[in-house]
């Protein structure tokens, strides 16, 4: 009887983890955050920027395998930060939520004219010297404005290093893995969306990476794979994590400089400015990176755009991290010589907020124990670095509902953060009633329980 019980929990089991894994990632309500109290938020950010004394720009990062919402199915327009604009602003009361315009990566490896770096997977050039590969590589920052009802100007500047991933992933991953778990869709048809280039010269909106007769057929007598085995396979490894793999070899170099150039490209360093950086797994570990500077190409003469994202760097605030994979890519360096540590960008950041007479920088870290794909935030403290006044906070949330106290969809657990409206709430917490009828005379209650970061 024993054993029968076992193996019908383990069916139960299985059947739940089949029904989740295939569902479809949707809006909705998510269970509750535990409550956590702790001094500033965004919303002291907004303040400034309401009263006059700062412009208030936050850098948004995305994570591994992004998709495209139904409605951009078939095409490569993500528009990553989607859901979180759509949440910042019920908070904020947008009246506006627009896109700007875009701006490009454009100087040293991205120059118009640049030759692709030498790269290559299994003797095969990653980005082809006699096509426009390269350019269609190129990160990108779209910039929104989103003005609440009481016009305030928010700039959220939405930084795409999706592009420099592309050609080794959809050639090499997508189209070639076929040949063992079946075709993918989904996956192909971003990859395979039709060229458009840009108005600006030499860059590209969308850009075919493969076509049909890249994608290798499943030859016999391999057997046709499970379809949850094959799902989860194409998902999580081929489309998600296949971008970690990228992220932690030699193209870390060139992503972390695109994300660097991508925003001097889109924003001219000025006083009064303030910066926050809100990112999304993998998005967390690259920001780190990109911060400091000191961590580049050895023999590289600083250069005046060093010196502004110095300037940048010295004005960011904080930053929120959601289901960040800082402490496993972290293995990927264990010897420090060459991108340094995660303490030693830290370093750097703390620095530079001392020498401009700021306060000490601090990281808010977003995790749901549920998420296959995330894990906690090292604290600096522990590290015991003289001198080192970095805070960091790690705060629990909880995306999707728990079923039978066995499962929570890994998918919604990943990617729902932004979507948590507990996490909203604690990054953007409204003011109380008693506040905000003393400011505008009128009563408005929110949730007592909301917790702030």
């Amino acid at each position: 009887m024993g054993s029968l019980l076992k193996e019908l929990r383990s069916q139960v089991a299985l059947l739940g983890v089949f029904l989740f894994c295939f569902a479809e990632v949707a809006w909705g309500q998510v269970a509750a955050t535990p409550p956590a109290q702790a001094a500033g938020s965004l919303a002291d950010s907004l303040k400034r920027a309401e009263t006059g004394q700062v412009q208030l720009h936050i850098l948004y990062v995305h994570g591994i395998g992004i998709n495209t919402s139904k409605r951009n199915a078939g095409t490569q327009d993500f528009e990553v930060s989607e859901v979180f604009r759509k949440n910042f602003c019920k908070r904020i009361s947008c009246i506006t939520n627009t896109l700007e315009g875009r701006a490009y990566a454009n100087e040293g490896d991205f120059a118009p004219d640049a030759t692709p770096p030498p790269l290559s997977y299994f003797g095969e050039e990653v980005w082809k010297r006699d096509t426009n590969d390269w350019r269609a590589a190129t990160p990108f920052v779209d910039r929104y404005r989103l003005v609440s009802k009481n016009g305030t100007a928010v700039y959220v500047d939405e930084i795409n290093w999706w592009p420099l991933v592309f050609s080794a992933k959809c050639r090499q991953i997508i189209a070639k893995e076929a040949a063992l778990v079946g075709p993918d869709k989904k996956h192909f048809e971003t990859c395979a969306a039709k060229t458009v280039e840009d108005s600006t010269p030499n860059r590209f909106k969308s850009y075919s990476w493969i076509s049909k007769d890249d994608v290798q057929k499943r030859q016999r007598p391999w057997p046709k794979p499970a379809a949850l085995n094959s799902s989860l396979k194409r998902d999580i490894l081929d489309w998600g994590f296949a971008d970690a793999l990228l992220a932690v070899g030699p193209m870390q170099d060139y992503i972390v400089e695109g994300i660097r150039e991508a925003v001097l490209a889109s924003v001219t360093p000025a006083k009064h400015q303030e910066f926050v950086v809100v990112s999304h797994s993998l998005g967390s570990y690259l920001i780190f990176s990109a911060l400091d500077l000191e961590s580049g190409r050895q023999g590289v003469t600083r250069s005046d755009w060093e010196n502004r994202f110095d300037k940048i760097l010295s004005q960011t605030s904080h930053a929120y991290f959601m289901a960040n994979q800082i402490r496993l890519l972290e293995l990927a360096d264990l010897d420090n010589t060459k991108n340094g540590s995660l303490i030693a960008h830290l370093e750097r950041w703390c620095h530079l907020r001392a020498d401009a007479h700021q306060d000490p920088p601090r990281i808010i870290a977003w995790s749901d124990p549920d998420d296959l794909l995330t894990w906690l935030a090292p604290d600096p403290a522990q590290a015991k670095v003289p001198g080192h006044d970095v805070e960091v906070q790690n705060r629990p949330a909880e995306n999707a509902t728990r079923w039978f106290w066995l499962l929570e969809n890994p998918g919604k657990a990943h990617v729902n953060y932004e979507q948590n409206k507990h996490v909203i709430q604690a990054i953007v917490p409204k003011p109380n009633a008693r506040e905000t009828k003393k400011e505008n005379g009128t009563k408005t209650a929110d949730h007592p329980h909301v917790s702030q970061p």
